[in-house]
């Protein structure tokens, strides 16, 4: 299965704990839907070699482009790739963007999935984020869509913020469970640096939430979810059975995607590639027939290293065969830290596949790292 992942990288404001790439100038759009068209033409081969089976509009905010940009955009990709195997169609949307026009237009051209990005549905933690919604438009973002056609719906939340108590992360919970999404992607807050809460937090203004409370709200999580139907499939994804994001799955299983817009990265089996990070330059570089990505092949290491990032993050584990593939020293190193591992109850074995234990999955990151092969040459 193969996929497409389309960058788009405007936003109206910055959000305060953001890091992807993104811009809130608006002045390149025009040509930026034209250098992606380019681009999707120079792809042509990728399109008409693969059976392309998920679209994903990410950002930066997708939902800045309006339903005839994105309609282009489809036609483009339409001219080398039929879509007639299509499964998902994904768009990442902000709620305040949400109309009955906006979601009509897109349940028109083919989406089926949205992402929306509530984060809380507190308003006094969305004006510290710098969020450009209130928790009411949040709301009724979630209705409309639903009422406009939308079945698979995804929204995200943010925990482990400083200024947010255990309570507050209940009731954002119970909300979200009774919103009646499909999906919900919860991640910890992170002090990424180039982001405003890093500066905040350089300078003391913020503080990282103390581990136990992480995984006293992360455990909170994970038991009302699970109650409410949803699985637990990936570290940060919870659906409702049958629902889950195919096009992120496809990433964790280590399916071939194509990567379109500035900063978007692509893997075609061996290597992996990365667009130039500024739209100006990607812009710039498509017009002049200029190389506007960067490509590495894939060393053993690096591919054994990813599959176990990728593998242990899900509920299936890592698939242990694909170790035929890797020499005896990656093989014999593995073995070692399976045998401590699960020896310290971190991970488990079932039907060939290492798992994270469930009452470890919070330390998945920690447990990842140690399985990671460094060679120290």
């Amino acid at each position: 299965m193969a996929g497409i992942y389309i960058h788009v990288p405007f936003c109206y404001t910055r959000c305060s704990y953001c890091d992807f790439y993104k811009t809130t100038d608006q002045q390149f759009k025009d040509e930026y839907i034209k250098a992606l068209c380019k681009e999707i033409e120079l792809n042509r081969s990728f399109l008409l070699n693969e059976d392309i089976q998920t679209i994903y509009f990410g950002g930066g905010t997708p939902s800045t482009i309006k339903v005839e940009e994105i309609t282009v955009i489809i036609k483009a990709i339409k001219k080398h790739s039929s879509l007639k195997h299509l499964q998902e169609f994904t768009l990442e949307i902000n709620p305040d963007d949400v109309s009955d026009e906006y979601i009509g237009g897109l349940v028109d051209l083919g989406v089926d999935r949205l992402s929306m990005g509530i984060q809380s549905f507190y308003d006094v933690h969305l004006r510290k984020m710098n969020r450009r919604h209130n928790a009411k438009q949040a709301k009724e973002a979630i209705r409309i869509a639903k009422e406009n056609g939308i079945t698979n719906l995804s929204i995200d939340l943010i925990y482990g913020l400083p200024y947010m108590t255990f309570e507050e992360w209940e009731r954002n919970v119970q909300m979200a469970i009774e919103s009646g999404v499909q999906h919900i992607s919860a991640y910890h807050l992170t002090f990424e640096k180039g982001t405003l809460y890093y500066d905040y937090l350089k300078k003391g203004k913020l503080q990282e939430v103390p581990e136990e409370s992480s995984v006293k709200q992360f455990d909170y999580l994970v038991k009302e979810l699970s109650c409410a139907g949803f699985e637990h499939y990936e570290i940060s994804n919870f659906s409702l059975p049958g629902l889950e994001s195919k096009h992120n799955s496809n990433y964790w299983t280590g399916q071939k995607y194509l990567g379109l817009g500035p900063s978007a990265h692509a893997f075609d089996g061996k290597n992996r590639s990365w667009n130039v990070r500024d739209v100006r330059k990607y812009i710039t570089a498509l017009e002049g027939n200029e190389t506007y990505f960067e490509k590495e092949e894939l060393k053993e290491i690096d591919r054994y290293n990813e599959l176990i990032m990728l593998g242990l993050r899900t509920k299936y584990g890592f698939n242990m065969s694909l170790l035929d593939g890797f020499n005896t020293t990656i093989c014999t190193f593995f073995n070692k830290e399976l045998k401590r591992q699960i020896s310290s109850n971190n991970v488990m074995l079932e039907d060939g596949f290492c798992k994270v234990a469930d009452n470890r999955k919070m330390i998945t990151d920690r447990i990842i790292s140690d399985f990671f092969f460094v060679d120290e040459d």
